[in-house]
């Protein structure tokens, strides 16, 4: 018999609560890859910004995932109207982060993802090091919630700065627990192209495989390395970009006969569309 409905019934999930609820409705539930990239969309935006050079991905062996940037790390002084250090606010809220203004990211992806808070809601462990003014700092989660305070762990060069977080994927919330290595050498690769001169680094430590990526002149030479063995028309993309104070637009386009499936791949902010919109359109 259906109980009484009264407003005692309804529940208010706080904190990562409504994440580990209801997991699909935030992320790809069928692996954890999607966690992974809302990890380094966040160091790709230093790099967009202007801040950080070199991204290094490492897949471990006990299945966890290490992203490691040299952007301004994540702030770790208190927040004026939380009153808990910027770090452990990003990864412990919803909607809590820096790019909902143009203020510090003027262009960012991880705006359009859900944010790191999901990949600390749906970890078993992880840890985020900050390096920044001239110390090292160190914050760990476990099971969504926090485990031992930021402390400052080392001291640094002043212009030695950056971000590594450390995650390991929760087996409950995902069909398989296991990152695709492929899809995300694959994803990799496009944030250098898009990225034109960061250089991103990955080690699968499973496989043993490593690969680096570093694309000056980006567009063009990703479009005609992925459409070799075909006739080009022109030899070279006609390419362009038109930049305006709100945005910008960056394009290579290139006719291909002979192969069966010649590239076409749409992005906003580093963000793959694919199913288009009106950047493509």
């Amino acid at each position: 018999m259906v109980r009484k409905y009264t407003a005692e019934s309804i529940e208010v999930l706080s904190g990562l609560d409504p994440v580990r609820k209801r997991p699909g409705m935030y992320t790809e539930t069928s692996r954890p890859n999607h966690l992974a990239l809302e990890v380094i969309d966040n160091s790709v935006d230093e790099a967009l910004a202007g801040f950080a050079t070199r991204i290094d991905v490492q897949l471990k062996k006990d299945g966890s995932l290490a992203v490691k940037d040299d952007g301004r790390g994540m702030p770790v002084d208190i927040h004026p109207d939380e009153g808990i250090p910027g770090v452990e606010l990003i990864f412990s809220r919803l909607h809590a982060g820096a790019k909902f203004s143009n203020q510090d990211y003027k262009f960012s992806g991880g705006l359009h993802g859900v944010g790191v808070s999901v990949v600390n809601a749906l970890s078993s462990e992880l840890k985020a090091e900050v390096k920044r003014g001239g110390k090292k700092y160190l914050i760990e989660f476990k099971n969504s919630e926090k485990s031992k305070e930021l402390k400052e762990i080392d001291s640094v060069g002043k212009n030695n700065t950056g971000t590594k977080v450390t995650f390991v994927p929760d087996p409950t919330f995902f069909d398989s627990v296991k990152i695709s290595s492929s899809q995300l050498s694959m994803a990799l690769k496009a944030k250098a192209v898009l990225c034109p001169g960061l250089e991103i680094n990955f080690k699968d430590e499973i496989s043993g495989k490593k690969e680096s990526w570093c694309f000056l002149e980006g567009l063009a030479n990703y479009l005609t390395e992925s459409n070799k063995g075909g006739h080009l028309i022109p030899l070279e993309p006609f390419e362009g970009d038109h930049m305006v104070n709100e945005g910008g637009l960056t394009w290579a386009i290139q006719w291909v006969v002979g192969i069966e499936n010649p590239l076409s791949e749409s992005y906003v902010n580093l963000i793959p569309t694919p199913q288009g919109g009106t950047h493509v359109n």
